[in-house]
Formats: structure tokens, C-alpha cells, sequence
């Protein structure tokens, strides 16, 4: 049976990622399609994962977005390294780490945690580290790729300022999945 009055959401902070990264994305979608890349207009670091979201929820959760516009202000945020999880000679993930202001994001999903348990949302099961997601591996990808993992291990890509928190429905679709706005905060000047 299916659950119409359910959605599936995240909140999370949107990136614009800094130069370095823009450089860094062709030559990920140059790997084949083994490799996907994440859309630049897409990027975002999950604060959050809800999962599967009852709409009645949605106002209550909108309500605990709004009370972090006061809680946190802007902030800018320096990316450097380059990593994939579980491991480098196994990636699922390819991502870029974070050095400047990393725990400001560890707060807002602290705080995150804490306020969505109380609307019965189950903890996350592994521990928050922040981090920006460029591509997902599907299949085993080319040698290439592991060449940019080691050359760009601990690159500098530059700096963002991250100003809004974004609460996102996730529709999932044989292409990956799509992303739709439902709630943009934006954060104090500080």
C-alpha cells in the first residue's frame, strides 16, 4: 500500500562552491558514466536526512528552520582535500573536506538532531562529518580516477560563504535523484 501522505526530505545548507572546485568538476564528468557527478546548482552539505516525512510534519519542522535563522549566523567555510568514502580504493563517494568553520555546521546538526527527535525523527546512526558531496561512483571507475584522489589529496580549493539553510524533498528517479526547494532561511548577519 502506498503512503501518499509521506514525502521523503533532508535539510541542508546549499554550497556554491568555490573556484577550485568548479575546476575540479569537468574533469570528473570527463570519468564516464560510471561516475556522477553532482550539479553545481545542486551542491549542498546535508545537515539532516528525515527521510520518509509525514506532511503533517512538515509545518512543525518548518517552525524549527525558522528558530535557526536567530541561532546561526552566515559564515564562510574553506574547502581543502579530496576524499571518498567508504575508502580510496573503494569509492562510493567522492568528496571535499572542510577546514574553516567545519564545527558551525557540526552545531546546526547538533541542534538539528536534538529538535527533530522530539517530532520522533530517529538519530542518525553514524556521527556528523561535514563534508561536500561531488560525485557518486556507480560502477568500478576508471583508473583516472584514483590518480585525482592521490594528486589532489590535500588541494586548497578556496572559500564560501554559506548564509541559508534549505529544507528539500528528494525525489528519487533512475537518473538520481531531484531535489525541490520547500523552505529557504536565510541566516543572520552574525
Amino acid at each position: 500500500m502506498m503512503h501518499t501522505n509521506r514525502t521523503r526530505t533532508f535539510i541542508a545548507v546549499p554550497i556554491q562552491p568555490p573556484r577550485g572546485l568548479k575546476k575540479l568538476m569537468p574533469k570528473l564528468e570527463k570519468l564516464g558514466s560510471g561516475v556522477r557527478p553532482i550539479p553545481v546548482n545542486q551542491m549542498h552539505i546535508t545537515l539532516k536526512f528525515l527521510g520518509p516525512t509525514d506532511l503533517d510534519d512538515i509545518m512543525p519542522l518548518s517552525s524549527i528552520l525558522k528558530t535557526m535563522r536567530t541561532q546561526f549566523s552566515r559564515t564562510k567555510l574553506a574547502f581543502k582535500g579530496l576524499g571518498a568514502f567508504p575508502r580510496p580504493d573503494r569509492p562510493n563517494v567522492i568528496w571535499a573536506g572542510i577546514t574553516t568553520n567545519a564545527t558551525v555546521l557540526t552545531e546546526m546538526a547538533e541542534y538539528l538532531e536534538t529538535e527533530t527527535g522530539k517530532l520522533g525523527y530517529a538519530p542518525e546512526r553514524k556521527s556528523f562529518h561535514p563534508h561536500l558531496t561531488l560525485a557518486r561512483i556507480k560502477t568500478q571507475p576508471p583508473d583516472e580516477l584514483f590518480q585525482i584522489l592521490e594528486d589532489r589529496r590535500n588541494a586548497e580549493w578556496g572559500e564560501t560563504t554559506i548564509d541559508t539553510i534549505k529544507f528539500y524533498q528528494s525525489e528519487l528517479r533512475s537518473q538520481g535523484a531531484r531535489y525541490h526547494e520547500m523552505q529557504t532561511v536565510k541566516l543572520s548577519q552574525g
